[in-house]
């Protein structure tokens, strides 16, 4: 096969999409748990019931989080792979850009909470790292955003594209 036919075969291959009819679905973290934006809620993609070693309590596959707490983890997902995010960024785009009160020790006990309920699906307490003086990061995680086609047909919607 010569050279410009290869190329013609190659292009069929080629998926071409109007990214202006896209939006974001959700995450996928760690190949393992979905985060589904529209119905605020953490997915544990494989249905494994599993134990802990701690009175026996049953891990979930599934909960949802309040609106802040979502726009906290969102804002995380979103920013991870630029490392270190500073308190006072992460209170001004998830408390005070939607019109709340933010401080420091709120943004202690929503995190604190938000690592307690990603505990309940098995996500390691050690995914959001602080560190005191640089903020917040998420640690050893692949991070794959997912997307859905704006103002297509249910059956449309369920298509997802990974983006590396």
């Amino acid at each position: 096969m010569d050279t410009a036919s290869q190329k013609r075969e190659a292009e069929k291959s080629i998926v071409r999409l109007d990214t202006k009819k896209l939006m974001l679905f959700g995450y996928v973290v760690n190949d393992e748990f979905q985060v589904d934006i529209k119905s605020s809620s953490v997915i544990k993609l494989y249905n494994t019931i599993e134990y802990s070693n701690q009175d026996d309590q049953r891990f979930s596959n599934y909960f949802k989080l309040r609106e802040t707490m979502m726009r906290l983890l969102l804002y995380l997902l979103e920013n991870a792979s630029f490392g270190y995010i500073s308190n006072e960024e992460i209170m001004v785009n998830v408390w005070e850009n939607y019109n709340l009160s933010s401080s420091s020790t709120r943004l202690t006990q929503v995190m604190s909470e938000l690592k307690t309920r990603l505990a309940t699906i098995g996500i390691d307490d050690g995914f959001i790292k602080a560190s005191r003086g640089k903020g917040y990061t998420l640690q050893g995680a692949l991070i794959v955003p997912l997307y859905s086609f704006l103002g297509a047909s249910n059956r449309e919607t369920e298509f997802h594209c990974k983006v590396k």
